[in-house]
């Protein structure tokens, strides 16, 4: 066996296992309350089954199925309801993803096994790092509920009283 069938066996493992976890993650979840939601959801259902044809084209070396899973990959990133929000750093991810998958049609059309199993991995880091910062950013940055206003932390306990003479409750 090759060392490239070896590295693209090996890098299916690793995106069948993270496919495993989202899928669970997002069976475990609630159900979302308003119709935007449900469309992301939709969107992020459909990305996971696309990013699923890719894995399956890459494993058998089927470049069709990974061309046909890129452009559905491509149409997801189009669709203007994934545009939900301003934030630049979201919208870098989904410029990227859409980069990503364009570019996985073009090594698919190009039958470049290695080419295509690295881009996909480079996408599913895309994927990765947007729900972490979605999760992580924009869920506390939303949450206007529970915080009324940012107070600095001082670095020290004689801070308080150089930048105000009120003391500040910890």
């Amino acid at each position: 066996m090759s060392a490239s069938k070896r590295w693209g066996i090996g890098a299916v493992a690793v995106l069948l296992v993270a496919g495993a976890w989202l899928t669970a993650g997002a069976q475990q979840r609630a159900v979302p309350d308003s119709r935007r939601d449900d469309k992301l959801s939709a969107l992020m259902l459909a990305k996971l089954a696309s990013s699923q044809r890719v894995v399956s084209g890459l494993v058998s070396e089927d470049f069709a199925e990974i061309r046909r899973g890129a452009e559905e990959l491509n149409r997801i990133c189009e669709a203007t309801e994934w545009a939900g929000h301003s934030d630049q750093i979201y919208s870098h991810h989904r410029t990227e993803l859409k980069r990503q998958s364009q570019k996985l049609i073009k090594l698919a059309d190009d039958r470049n096994l290695d080419g295509a199993a690295f881009t996909y991995m480079q996408s599913l880091t895309m994927c990765i790092s947007c729900h972490q910062y979605c999760r992580d950013v924009l869920k506390i940055a939303d949450d206007t509920d529970s915080i009324d206003r940012v107070v600095p932390i001082p670095i020290s306990e004689e801070e308080p009283q150089r930048l105000d003479k009120r003391s500040i409750p910890r």
